[in-house]
């Protein structure tokens, strides 16, 4: 959503009264679905609602139009501005829930993130109710139809702290679910989510011992999402930290047939996914069908493709590549 205002908005802005804009989203925000995450997304100025009308709601699925959330906004942040002024060191639920709509109107705004920390931190607040509260607040956002909160540092940084914190009070923590509903639908909502997959990774360091299970979710995503590299790293890594050398193999033997099958059936020449096929080939566990099955499917793809095209020297650029680099059985022995 662009952040820029037109004059038509600015003229409203300036006849409505913006608090029962305020009141109806923050609500939204501090008395969250028993169940599931909201899915919000912004309306444009093609869909004017009713007055006295200030978003709509199926289920958990929110649209608010930009309107309402500018006018949200200007009383959010007035809420703010009292409570730095006031420099009180007791963080209100009304200010909490300003921090929403500021949040909700710009993701990087790190004075909100961090007095949502402030407030659970403050004595007794770090209850697994609380913690879990606001980790559906963060998620709802990070998971949201709205380009620049998918990939927000910002509130990438501030779930992690949710998690490191659940973590070391022994609270109960679904790291696939995690890596699943949270990283993946973001994952896909913002191709080359470069944030949310470091946040993929921080969350299997916790229990590497998941890697073997992650890796056949990562795989799912990757052959639904082949352009985007940042997916197929994850997957790359992901078979990586597999500390069973057996349960490595039958995983990389796994990926490596279904992906090969895949770019066979498809014809995927894009430079994601031969970079993913020539690192693991070149890896260690590699045997000399593995390679053999690599160069057939290259030479059966570059047959179909006009020499010196850029699809045609993705695929001979990784064919070289991994020749060059490969770890020889041999020269392990």
């Amino acid at each position: 959503m662009s952040r820029a205002l037109d004059k038509t908005l600015l003229s409203q802005l300036k006849l409505e009264d913006p608090r029962p804009a305020y009141d109806d989203l923050s609500r939204l925000f501090t008395n969250l679905p028993e169940l599931g995450l909201l899915e919000i997304e912004f309306l444009g100025q093609s869909h004017q609602l009713e007055p006295g009308v200030n978003f709509l709601q199926d289920g958990n699925a929110i649209a608010i139009p930009k309107l309402r959330l500018i006018q949200a906004f200007f009383v959010a942040r007035q809420i703010l501005q009292g409570h730095l002024e006031n420099a009180s060191t007791i963080v209100s639920n009304d200010v909490v829930a300003a921090t929403s709509i500021l949040l909700l109107m710009d993701p990087e705004h790190l004075t909100a993130a961090n007095i949502r920390k402030r407030a659970l931190s403050a004595s007794g607040n770090l209850t697994q109710q609380n913690l879990k509260k606001e980790t559906q607040f963060v998620d709802a956002l990070l998971t949201a139809r709205l380009h620049r909160h998918t990939k927000s540092p910002t509130l990438w940084s501030h779930r992690r702290w949710l998690v490191t914190t659940c973590w070391a009070l022994d609270i109960t923590w679904s790291i696939q679910r995690d890596i699943q509903d949270v990283v993946m639908i973001a994952g896909g909502r913002h191709p080359r989510n470069y944030v949310a997959w470091q946040h993929a990774r921080f969350l299997l360091d916790l229990d590497p011992s998941l890697a073997a299970t992650v890796s056949s979710d990562a795989k799912e995503f990757c052959l639904k999402h082949h352009s985007d590299i940042s997916g197929w790293a994850f997957l790359s890594d992901c078979i990586i930290q597999i500390r069973d050398k057996k349960s490595q193999s039958l995983v990389y033997s796994s990926v490596l047939e279904d992906v090969l099958s895949m770019v066979e059936s498809f014809r995927w020449t894009n430079e994601s996914v031969w970079v993913f096929l020539r690192t693991i080939i070149a890896r260690e566990h590699a045997n000399e069908d593995d390679f053999t099955r690599f160069i057939a499917t290259n030479d059966k793809l570059s047959a179909t493709v006009p020499r010196s095209t850029p699809q045609w020297i993705i695929m001979e650029r990784a064919r070289e590549w991994c020749s060059k680099y490969r770890v020889s059985k041999t020269c392990q022995t």
